[in-house]
């Protein structure tokens, strides 16, 4: 089974492409758990979790259109909306239209959106689960949202949306550190050429079975970061080496991953103890590149 970072990155995905691409725009719990459920090979009890994950990491908003009523027999039922400007201001225009069909249908009068919010919101338990009060919450809440973004807009950067999905599932996010860095990898001869080493890989060396295993749970850009953020450049060199590192983009990331730090390293001294081990790691990586791209030991 994948790993909970993993499905929720892909979850959010699913939602971002709904928001932009769907003819409905908004998913919604009633009719999308289920499918998610199916598509992600979880339960629904678990996508529930995931989707609060990817709330509390502010990577989706969520809105509750319908409030649970016991007494009705009404259960509640939440809209997913992924957070990100252009599609909230998007989101915003086609709810509010909605809005503004819903009231005319039901009032034989058209107010704009603006209008009916200030009239009805303020008695909205009254038109609780009905289309009318549905589109009401949403534009209300699409509106709100569009302040938080624009007040909190550090918090809603990948790089802190990452930290906080790490942090909030950090129990696997160590198992998946352990993993890495148990696996044992050959070394080759460190004073041969980059190119040389290159050439003379076995091609049919064994994986690692707990490289594979981490694989299954994580991706590969994440378990990178795992080793760069340990200072870890020998042993994804011989990822590099061994094999298990082979795909173009992955070996790209290396490569653009070690220039970036090696441009930080005025701000960091101790990254700057690693000056030889990010050199050489780069230099390896580009006559790897180098060798795919022009069709050379593609298969070693």
């Amino acid at each position: 089974m994948a790993g909970s970072i993993k499905v929720c990155l892909d979850l959010a995905d699913i939602i971002r492409k709904e928001n932009v691409e769907s003819r409905e725009k908004i998913p919604t719990s009633d009719t999308h758990l289920r499918i998610w459920s199916s598509q992600l090979a979880r339960s629904e009890e678990d996508i529930r979790k995931l989707l609060t994950a990817l709330r509390d990491s502010h990577y989706i908003f969520i809105v509750t259109i319908v409030s649970p009523d016991p007494n009705l027999f009404v259960y509640g039922e939440d809209a997913y909306v992924y957070a990100e400007p252009f599609i909230l201001n998007e989101l915003k225009k086609h709810s509010e239209e909605t809005l503004e069909k819903q009231y005319e249908a039901s009032n034989y009068k058209r107010k704009s959106a603006f209008q009916i919010t200030r009239e009805l919101f303020p008695k909205i338990k009254e038109f609780n689960n009905t289309p009318l009060g549905r589109a009401i919450n949403l534009s209300v809440m699409l509106e709100e949202f569009q302040r938080m973004l624009t007040a909190q807009s550090y918090e809603y950067t990948d790089q802190w949306r990452r930290n906080k999905l790490q942090e909030i599932f950090k129990d696997e996010v160590l198992v998946a550190e352990e993993l890495a860095n148990s696996a044992n990898f050959r070394d080759n001869d460190a004073t041969k050429r980059a190119v040389d080493q290159l050439k003379e890989q076995t091609p049919k060396e064994k994986i690692d079975s707990n490289w594979v295993k981490a694989k299954e749970n994580f991706s590969t850009e994440f378990l990178l970061r795992v080793h760069f953020r340990k200072y870890e450049f020998d042993i994804v060199k011989k990822l590099i080496q061994s094999g298990k590192l082979k795909e173009e983009k992955d070996i790209k990331y290396v490569r653009d991953t070690i220039q970036l730090m090696e441009s930080r390293m005025e701000q960091d001294n101790l990254l700057r103890r690693y000056a030889n081990e990010m050199i050489e790691l780069r230099r390896y990586a580009q006559a790897k590149l180098n060798m795919i791209r022009q069709g050379i030991g593609s298969n070693q």
